[in-house]
């Protein structure tokens, strides 16, 4: 029992500590890059819904040089000149462009902004995503002082849409506590070797000359996988960048702090469920193709081959767990006390990377239940996508019927 003591008094010092692990870039003061040096490239399909607007919003107090909007047809491009009209009006430092594809997909939307892009840095910037500090621009360009950093990624948060103790509410948590793990994980391994298995497509920094590499957008907009019998995808966008950063030498920095937070909607029933779905197969193909197709992580990010990629083959916490416990009850070692000590330390275990998040929002404690039975449920949502990786529909929106 004294060496659990010890173990759980590391995990909570982990949780104390962990943050101090992973600075941030301090924002200088005669910065190289400054907001008008970005220009934003914002895919979207749905221009009517508010999240647009207010993302639209957010991004222009933060004063980049140009927005290049990019829709779909004749009709959506009409619609979004009408809705971001009048922010031309009230922010003319910011140039907004507004342009559009034949075809509902975003690695062909942000393909289409890229020639357009004229200055040295490049925002990717999700419809749904809102920045909520004045100064997320100057802070997510800090990284950049070091000419070997190629992408930055963000620290992300959910916004609480619902509250009290309902389904809705629920969903919006589980969808809160996704990113937190996600949070977590990316700080960690990236302040250990650099390492970081995605960079999040909701925003990401990257350099203008990266994205108009006649290589990059061949290869961007017409990726296959499984022995090029499948695609070309749609989905994956950012972990393709992310693979394309490591195999080409380029450093990936992760900016974590309050400045640098955004905020996206997340978390809504049933949509929720089949964005798992996509999540998961996303993680099936592109780990695959991390680790056995291009092989670099073995070299420049060995923590985060052995803490990440392979980990997400033969994590399947409902099997894992069960068959833990099982071993014990069953062993000559088995007693109410060992049994319970390691169902408490499985507890504990799983906690850290979601304490953060119960800090900010102690009234969600009451849901925490519900939390591991759906943490458990989603090991057999992990063993379908692994099953049907094949399946690429994007889950989140009906792109086929907006292409008809």
């Amino acid at each position: 029992m004294s060496r659990f003591i010890v173990a759980l008094a590391m995990l909570i010092l982990g949780v104390v500590a962990g943050p101090l692990l992973c600075m941030e870039q301090l924002v200088l003061s005669s910065p190289s890059y400054r907001p008008r040096d970005c220009t934003v490239i914002l895919p979207t399909v749905d221009p009517k819904n508010p999240d647009f607007v207010e993302c639209i919003m957010s991004c222009l107090v933060n004063k980049p040089g140009e927005i290049i909007i990019v829709t779909v047809g004749e009709a959506l491009t009409s619609l979004t000149r009408q809705i971001v009209a009048p922010f031309m009006e009230r922010f003319p430092s910011t140039v907004i462009t507004v342009t559009a594809t034949n075809v509902a997909n975003k690695r062909v939307q942000v393909a289409h902004g890229l020639p357009l892009v004229r200055t040295p840095i490049t925002v990717l910037l999700d419809d749904h995503v809102f920045w909520p500090s004045a100064r997320f621009l100057p802070t997510v360009l800090a990284p950049f002082e070091n000419p070997g950093v190629g992408v930055v990624g963000t620290n992300k948060r959910v916004r609480r849409t619902d509250r009290g103790v309902n389904m809705r509410s629920f969903w919006n948590m589980i969808g809160a506590l996704y990113l937190e793990r996600h949070n977590f994980e990316i700080r960690a391994t990236n302040a250990i070797d650099g390492g970081v298995f995605v960079v999040s497509g909701r925003t990401s920094v990257l350099r203008t000359v990266i994205l108009q590499d006649p290589d990059f957008i061949a290869g961007f907009t017409n990726e296959r996988f499984f022995f090029g019998l499948f695609g070309p995808l749609n989905a994956d966008d950012d972990n393709f960048i992310t693979r394309w950063m490591v195999r080409h030498g380029w450093e990936v920095k992760i900016q974590y702090c309050k400045d640098a937070l955004i905020e996206t909607t997340l978390g809504t029933y049933p949509k929720f469920l089949s964005q798992c779905l996509r999540w998961v197969r996303t993680t099936w193909r592109s780990n695959s193709a991390s680790l056995f197709t291009d092989g670099t992580v073995w070299t420049r990010q060995p923590w985060c081959v052995y803490a990440v990629y392979l980990t997400s083959f033969v994590n399947f916490a409902l099997f894992y767990d069960g068959a833990l416990v099982y071993t014990l009850a069953t062993s000559r070692l088995a007693s109410i006390k060992t049994v319970a000590g390691l169902v408490l330390w499985i507890f504990s275990s799983k906690m850290v990377k979601l304490t953060p998040y119960f800090l900010r929002e102690p009234q969600d404690l009451v849901m925490l239940p519900g939390y591991f039975v759906f943490a458990y449920f989603h090991s057999l949502v992990k063993l379908y996508a692994g099953l049907t990786f094949w399946v690429t529909t994007w889950g989140g929106r009906n792109l086929a019927a907006i292409n008809k």
